[in-house]
């Protein structure tokens, strides 16, 4: 495939307890995906851009008889093309969220004890041809018909001790580049001192090649997202623009970095 793909998984598993709230569910899932769409269209451009001023940089230099040889090295997770980098997929832990007033949901970090709430798993696969070079395979593309298993590890922070887990659900990569998993956040009773209870949770992925000679992958969401900002795999800048190298994922004003989704069970 050497067109990037504009569709997103439409089947979306979830979990029993919450089947109730399958509409709204869907909505709030439609519009985060409409937004990593928009986000993949800003990703697009940059790439765009990026080519054009590589281009530019070569006419120059082949008028001034200088070589710039070839610069694409081998792809890993995130493999490095011309200076610029390529990342094969990432995943966005999205939430949480709670069943409190009308849809769409929004974020609710604060939970009373023996309320619902559940996250979201986005993962994004890179839908631009590896290499940035037109006729080469994409990421999502290398990655389609592989399965995964997304879990949740959870801490309690007040007794520093593990807590309750969630998941883990399982799922194949399909056809298009962006996949969804809701996930229940387990009902946990407040400490019987009446203190609120302190959880962090990570969003980790095992995905398993099979009949492909790939390697096996995993990561986990070191992004937790703000709904108003860009997703994290839009560059921060453009390579070229100010002489600064581009950091994938991008640091983008709204996420939280490299920490765990943090919730307060409350009495």
């Amino acid at each position: 495939m050497t067109q990037m793909t504009t569709k997103f998984s439409e089947r979306l598993e979830i979990p029993e307890e919450l089947l109730d709230l399958r509409e709204e569910i869907n909505e709030t899932v439609e519009d985060l995906g409409q937004r990593l769409l928009k986000g993949t269209d800003v990703y697009r451009a940059q790439i765009k851009q990026i080519k054009s001023q590589a281009q530019t940089q070569r006419t120059s230099a082949a008028r001034n008889g200088q070589s710039q040889g070839d610069t694409s090295e081998l792809t890993e997770p995130t493999a490095v093309f011309g200076g610029v980098p390529y990342q094969f997929f990432d995943m966005i832990a999205v939430g949480p969220f709670q069943p409190i007033g009308g849809p769409p949901f929004r974020p609710n970090r604060i939970i009373r004890a023996g309320e619902r709430a559940f996250l979201i798993a986005a993962i994004w696969r890179n839908p631009a041809p590896l290499a940035f070079t037109m006729g080469n395979p994409s990421a999502a593309d290398v990655m389609a018909g592989q399965p995964y298993v997304i879990r949740g590890q959870t801490v309690n922070v007040n007794d520093v001790a593990n807590g309750p887990d969630l998941g883990p659900v399982n799922g194949t990569f399909g056809g298009g580049f962006v996949d969804f998993h809701v996930l229940r956040i387990p009902a946990v009773p407040a400490p019987p001192d009446g203190a609120p209870r302190l959880l962090d949770i990570t969003l980790t992925i095992d995905v398993r090649s099979v009949a492909s000679g790939l390697p096996p992958f995993a990561g986990y969401a070191s992004q937790w997202l703000q709904l108003d900002t860009e997703p994290p795999f839009v560059f921060p800048s453009i390579p070229g623009t100010n002489g600064q190298p581009v950091v994938v994922p991008g640091i983008v004003p709204g996420f939280v970095q490299d920490i765990p989704v943090r919730v307060l069970i409350y009495a």
